[in-house]
């Protein structure tokens, strides 16, 4: 507080008091419009921990997920939004549609190069040089990136999350942002390699800071990124051999997946989230003709009936979205377990991704029986991620003591299924296949594997689009609207094609979203 100043006559006197009156006017001013409460540097591990639950919850599992669930028929969309985006009815032309995720996506790339930056050998920064937690924010950096241009094709990138450069930056092709995306990922991998702990603990919600862990998770990544750019590959065979070497250097058992599972009763799956509190979606017919089609033991597991009708065995109606052509109602259709998995984690990248990533590229490389083994083991994880998924509804905090009779045409629908389940699925649907049937079925199986409340209908969008480059479109889709209208890529966001010319002119009409694939899927953008 301010000393009140008692002027004199003496000429001492007030030189003496103008002193004291101008040290305390600067004292107080310089605390004028400084905002306390937002700081402009905090520690990584902050940041980190941030990442993590900003790109799970807000990425990976959010409106971009689940409106790629909807384009491929993993869930039908029966109300407002996601009815919309089943019937095509404007949302996947609209700028506002993904606007959120949008921006939480570049929000969570600025804070990764934020901590890339403080962590550099020769920053100015206290936690310069601290390469295991460097190498994880590079892999945030790539992971979000990939995210961003996977589905919105070219975009603004080497200028952007920058305000010093410019506040429009201009649109980077898909090619050269997949260059930088891959160079990104090399650094994380030769950072992570230096140090076993990168000393962050509790603060790294995926990996508690294991080094090692992110490493593996980086090389199934990398993997991942690979399979996108096949159709530009000018040696295909190399980029098979590559990526296998790639996932044998990643995760080896489900312990070691990329997966955020800090959820609970108040913090809550994002698929459930929605489900619980809207009723948007309901269980796609083609999906569940798929599973039936295979006798697919994990049907009895995976459809519940609607929520209105408590029908049991001797009444076994289903109601199933049929795709493109729903009535918008709620409470009427069948859902699946997924939609009410209430804790169910999370993944960025999931140890039955890799093993199936994997197995196609041993498929087209011609090694028919690897690739078997590859599905097997996926297949193993699968299963017992749809039994984790089931008792993330039936246990979950809000819907604990479920009705067992909502199952489908199940007598006694509490026996688990198993890893011999697995295998003797995966024997029975793999007998005799080789070459391309061998391939489809590789393709196909993952395809269902991703359908689930675990974020990865994203990557099973990204796998239908990447086929159809090559011409292999071996997930077959039922939507009658898929003609002329299937979304090959995702509409620019409101926040930039309102502020950012570049993207404006980019965005045109929206109708861009129906006629031109991403680089990587055949497109020129």
């Amino acid at each position: 507080m301010m000393k009140k100043i008692f002027y004199s006559t003496t000429a001492l006197l007030f030189a003496v008091s103008s002193m004291v009156l101008t040290a305390c006017s600067e004292d107080a001013l310089d605390g004028v419009n400084r905002d306390t409460n937002h700081p402009l540097s905090t520690e990584t591990k902050f940041m980190v921990a941030d990442l993590a639950t900003a790109t799970a919850v807000s990425v990976v599992g959010g409106d971009f997920n689940t409106y790629a669930s909807v384009a491929i028929e993993h869930e039908g969309g029966v109300y407002n939004q996601l009815y919309n985006a089943e019937t095509r009815s404007g949302e996947w032309t609209s700028s506002s549609t993904f606007n959120n995720a949008w921006n939480a996506t570049y929000n969570n790339l600025y804070n990764a190069l934020t901590v890339v930056k403080k962590t550099k050998d020769d920053a100015d920064d206290p936690e310069a040089g601290s390469t295991g937690i460097r190498g994880i924010a590079e892999v945030y950096v790539a992971y979000n990136t990939a995210i961003l241009t996977d589905l919105f094709g070219d975009i603004p990138y080497s200028e952007a999350c920058d305000i010093n450069k410019t506040m429009t930056p201009a649109i980077d092709k898909q090619e050269d942002v997949y260059k930088s995306i891959m160079e990104t990922l090399d650094n994380a991998i030769a950072d992570l390699q230096t140090v076993s702990d990168a000393g962050l603990g509790a603060y790294d919600f995926i990996y508690r800071g294991k080094t090692d862990s992110w490493l593996k998770f980086a090389y199934g990544l990398k993997a991942r990124l690979l399979l996108h750019t096949l159709y530009r590959a000018a040696d295909k065979n190399a980029v098979c051999q590559q990526i296998v070497e790639l996932c044998d250097q990643s995760f080896q058992s489900v312990d070691e997946q990329a997966a955020y599972n800090v959820y609970d009763a108040n913090n809550w799956n994002p698929l459930f989230d929605l489900q619980y509190s809207r009723d948007y979606l309901g269980v796609s017919e083609s999906m569940f003709n798929k599973l039936m089609e295979r006798e697919d033991p994990r049907v009895e597991r995976i459809i519940f009936y609607p929520y209105n009708m408590h029908l049991t065995s001797d009444n076994p109606n289903l109601y199933l979205v049929p795709n493109g052509t729903p009535e918008q109602v709620q409470w009427e259709y069948s859902y699946d377990c997924f939609c009410l998995a209430q804790t169910a984690s999370t993944y960025l990248l999931s140890y039955h991704e890799v093993q199936f990533i994997k197995a196609e590229a041993l498929a087209r490389l011609g090694q028919d029986d690897a690739a078997k083994e590859a599905v097997k083991n996926a297949l193993k994880a699968a299963f017992a991620n749809t039994e984790a998924s089931l008792t993330a509804a039936l246990e979950g905090p809000e819907l604990a003591g479920t009705d067992d009779a909502l199952f489908f045409d199940k007598e006694d629908p509490n026996v688990p299924l198993t890893d011999a389940d697995a295998e003797a699925y995966a024997d029975r649907i793999l007998d005799g296949l080789t070459g391309e049937d061998l391939l489809k079925e590789v393709l196909v199986q993952k395809y269902i594997a991703m359908y689930g409340a675990n974020g990865e209908s994203t990557e099973a969008y990204n796998d239908v689009r990447r086929l159809k480059a090559l011409g292999e479109e071996f997930i077959e889709l039922a939507n009658p609207k898929n003609s002329n209208r299937f979304p090959l890529r995702f509409g620019y966001a409101n926040s930039d094609t309102q502020a950012n010319p570049n993207v404006k002119a980019a965005f045109g009409d929206g109708q861009y979203v129906y006629k031109e694939p991403v680089w990587w899927a055949g497109g020129s953008r």
